[in-house]
């Protein structure tokens, strides 16, 4: 194996410093009660991995649990659970960003609201696009003339031009770098050395990353995500969702008046008034209304 005096590019290193900026992890107790947070290494890496290809069919954690972190640690390139070797697939990635690049956008803009931390203080984001900034910039094997479609509107940044960023669109950057190495780094094994150095053995232990990628650079950037649009097609239906069907007393009064008998009407309309507009809404027959509705639609009118 080729030994590198530099730190190297590649699907695990990509993988080991996104990790590095994701969402708070619940607690060891509430794991051993049954809960999840979704913030597993499988998990995450299954994220990465519809950005490329959104039909992949997750095979679950157990199955993926080693083959993961051999992936992340360089240890082996692909697996029969990955698509990172199918041509058909990386042929149709490729072809969206650079034909389509609002789609690939939005499944990034999704992976990264489901996962990673952006909050202001503890600027989770911003340590992310540096030490990203700094691996592309110490990586040797690229040169200073090749490009990341990094831009929020599809366009490309030379290697050369990173270290005057200013302003980062973080789902942006992120397409752009993911995109790059799945272009270009068929060879995950590139970044072993690399991840034995900022993951340093633990003595059969997890290996925890220890590293200062990106410390001391680009003191005054600022990273901003965008703002989602439609329903997150990474998480899963949330089972709480449900209309609120508490029962409605009724009081019938002995003196009151009964109401005028009705005549029967097929199909009666309903009219539905938002209370804070001005203009009523048709919707028709209630039934036949809800009936196409999903439940979490039903649960926000």
């Amino acid at each position: 194996m080729t030994t590198n005096t530099y730190p190297r590019l590649c699907g695990g290193t990509f993988f080991t410093l996104v990790l590095q900026a994701l969402q708070q992890r619940i607690g060891a107790r509430q794991h051993y009660d049954g809960y999840s947070d979704g913030l597993t290494d499988p998990e995450i890496l299954v994220g990465l991995i519809r950005v490329i290809h959104p039909a992949y069919r997750d095979p679950g954690k157990e199955a993926l649990k080693a083959t993961v972190n051999n992936y992340k640690f360089c240890k082996t390139a692909n697996s029969a659970h990955f698509p990172f070797d199918d041509d058909q697939v990386l042929s149709a990635f490729n072809d969206t960003v650079q034909n389509n690049y609002p789609a690939a956008l939005d499944r990034m803009n999704r992976f990264v609201n489901r996962f990673l931390d952006t909050s202001e203080p503890a600027r989770k984001d911003v340590n992310l696009v540096r030490a990203l900034i700094d691996l592309i910039q110490q990586d040797r094997s690229i040169a200073a003339d090749e490009t990341f479609y990094i831009e929020p509107n599809g366009e490309k940044k030379k290697k050369a031009a990173l270290g005057d960023l200013k302003r980062v669109c973080l789902p942006s950057f992120l397409l752009g770098i993911w995109h790059y190495v799945m272009m270009n780094r068929e060879d995950n094994t590139v970044g072993k050395q690399t991840c034995d150095v900022w993951c340093p053995a633990n003595y059969g232990a997890q290996r925890k990353y220890t590293a200062h990628m990106g410390r001391g650079i680009l003191g005054n950037l600022t990273v901003y995500s965008l703002d989602m649009e439609g329903e997150d097609d990474l998480d899963e239906p949330d089972e709480g969702d449900v209309i609120d069907d508490e029962p409605v007393e009724v009081v019938v009064m002995e003196d009151a008046p009964k109401p005028p008998v009705q005549p029967t009407v097929n199909n009666p309309f309903v009219f539905n008034f938002n209370q804070y507009g001005n203009n009523g809404t048709q919707i028709g027959h209630i039934e036949n209304y809800y009936a196409g509705k999903r439940k979490e639609d039903r649960g926000n009118e």
